[in-house]
């Protein structure tokens, strides 16, 4: 057998076609990278498509959720039946549709009404369907005072009432009536209560101090109504501010936290529109003023704290029904001389009134509490006022389609 020489001038020689087939290897190795490449470029660009799906989808839902929300509160005007159309909120619009019993083929709706949303973003869309069922809501401006977890009265404390729509404030008027769902603790021996004192729990009086109304300690509990989440959007949404107000002075409004505050005589806020006005927390110090021009009524909604100190006059109208407060935050302070007319609804707050603070209207928190020299005057005018939001009808069902 003959052996092949591998060996030439002390070389190894090459193999033919290894050459070849190292070439084959690596471009064999280049497509199926090319491959494993354009893989994951179709996964990342369907992850991205998906992605901004869902984002359209969701941006279609809460446009549709807007309109619900937008038509709910519309709804407190009974002569309203909309429709609203292509309204922009974001990246979004939402489109509402009205039925009742009026609309063809619904007579059998009778007090109910069935919105109809439909929200539209970037070729998604969403469609709720909300059944609201009539509910006259009495007024929850009943008493002068009113505390869920307790009412204290102490020092010269007075409260009486009397009724702006028939004339001016006259101390000493009856009807100024204080409850609560917890004790009721009258302590000042100068304390006067020109009416009612009533609880479920019990009603603790000092000797000398004087309840020209009735005491009951067997009343009926009246639970709170929290101020739900879709009611602050709402105020959010369409809050007034800045644009309805003027500053003077020492006035500020912050556009990022939505805090309004004056400071000092030069100080002032006009509310120069009725409506919606919605503030993290206002604070009136030094003999500041809020001024509402002439036949404004303003719904304030607040996040955080209320407070008037310092001879300060918060609605210079002297009419509560002028300026509604509903607030979520965690105190309201009328102290220093300061005089604030409203009707007050503020179902998480420590409501104190104390000093030479006067209130006029209606006072309604978790904890009240009136003392030192402070007064509360209850205006009478206030059992007429209803929750501007949504006050004529509660939601029955809701359907996302």
């Amino acid at each position: 057998m003959r052996l092949r020489n591998t060996f030439q001038n002390g070389s190894i020689l090459s193999y033919r076609g290894q050459g070849g087939f190292a070439l084959v290897v690596v471009l064999g190795i280049l497509l199926l990278v090319t491959a494993l490449a354009l893989v994951s470029f179709n996964t990342s660009d369907t992850d991205r498509q998906i992605s901004s799906n869902n984002l359209d989808n969701a941006r279609a839902y809460y446009a549709a959720e807007a309109g619900i929300i937008r038509a709910t509160a519309m709804l407190s005007d009974s002569l309203w039946r909309g429709p609203f159309t292509n309204v922009g909120v974001g990246n979004a619009t939402y489109s509402v549709e009205v039925v009742d019993s009026n609309t063809p083929g619904f007579g059998a709706l009778k007090d109910s009404i069935l919105l109809r949303s439909t929200g539209n973003a970037t070729g998604s869309e969403s469609r709720i369907n909300v059944l609201l069922a009539k509910y006259r809501r009495g007024s929850i401006f009943r008493w002068a005072a009113f505390g869920d977890t307790a009412v204290k009265i102490a020092g010269n404390a007075v409260i009486d009432a009397y009724n702006s729509d028939s004339g001016v404030y006259v101390a000493g008027g009856m009807g100024g009536d204080i409850a609560g769902n917890g004790n009721i603790y009258i302590n000042g021996s100068n304390a006067i209560v020109n009416g009612d004192a009533s609880t479920p729990d019990t009603v603790i009086k000092h000797n000398d101090a004087i309840v020209a109304g009735t005491i009951d300690n067997n009343a009926t509990e009246n639970k709170l109504e929290p101020i739900s989440s879709e009611e602050m959007k709402y105020a959010s949404s369409y809050s007034n501010a800045p644009a309805g107000l003027t500053l003077i002075g020492g006035a500020t409004y912050d556009t990022l936290t939505k805090a309004l505050s004056a400071s000092g005589g030069a100080a002032s806020v006009t509310i120069n529109t009725s409506g919606i006005y919605f503030f993290s927390s206002m604070t009136f110090t030094s003999s500041s003023q809020l001024i509402l021009a002439p036949g404004v009524k303003a719904v304030v909604y607040l996040t955080g704290s209320l407070n008037a100190a310092g001879g300060t006059i918060m609605n210079t109208t002297a009419k509560a029904e002028n300026l509604q407060i509903y607030s979520n935050g965690p105190s309201v302070s009328v102290t220093g001389n300061a005089a604030l007319y409203a009707a007050v609804y503020a179902p998480n707050a420590s409501i104190i009134i104390n000093g030479n603070g006067g209130a006029t209207g209606s006072f309604i928190g978790q904890y009240v509490l009136n003392s030192g020299n402070g007064q509360i005057h209850y205006d009478r005018a206030l059992r007429k006022l209803r929750r501007p939001y949504n006050p004529n009808y509660i939601r029955v069902a809701w359907q996302v389609l």
